[in-house]
């Protein structure tokens, strides 16, 4: 993995952040192309980290730290691959097949965009009275999802409702793995 790889990829992250579907240029589409940009995965896993440590609230007696510590680990790299693996589907669906690596590479980058919007959400909700940290919450929320939404209009080139529906998968998918992971992190 070359500097010049990641730098590109990161930079295509913060100009669709922008609402810049020129960032996608900065990407060439290949399958090592969508492969390199699992190193996302390494580098948002300290923000992922952060936000479960501002967010999670003290844990219920009989519940054990290392087994949902772990659970948590191996559901965040599942979570990753699975996106990808599911999204092939989508893609193959939607025609769009051949664009799905350049997609891949421009949705892995922009969950560090993600993952920095959710954590900095968080720490400022943290500070605030309940009913204002849920605006702050909901505010994340909203661009977020604006984010997935842009990234999967430009990179598929589809039209903002088929957009949406590749965003509704992943939420479906991202709920299901996450509450697969809470239980078999909390399981007693």
């Amino acid at each position: 993995m070359s500097v010049r790889h990641t730098a590109a990829g990161l930079a295509c992250a913060f100009l669709m952040a922008r609402g810049r579907a020129e960032g996608l240029r900065l990407l060439d589409g290949s399958a090592a192309t969508a492969w390199r940009s699992f190193l996302a995965m390494l580098i948002a896993a300290p923000m992922y980290l952060g936000l479960k440590v501002v967010s999670t609230p003290p844990l219920p007696r009989g519940i054990d730290p290392v087994r949902l510590v772990a659970a948590e680990a191996i559901g965040y790299v599942v979570s990753w691959f699975a996106t990808a693996l599911v999204m092939l589907a989508v893609a193959r669906v939607l025609d769009r097949e051949a664009r799905w690596p350049l997609f891949v590479a421009a949705w892995n980058w922009s969950n560090v965009v993600q993952l920095a919007v959710f954590l900095a959400a968080a720490v400022v909700a943290s500070a605030l009275p309940a009913a204002l940290a849920g605006g702050v919450t909901f505010a994340a929320l909203g661009y977020v999802l604006w984010l997935q939404w842009f990234v999967a209009r430009e990179a598929f080139v589809i039209p903002g409702p088929r957009a949406a529906a590749v965003v509704g998968v992943d939420l479906v998918l991202g709920l299901f793995l996450s509450g697969l992971t809470l239980s078999l992190g909390t399981a007693r």
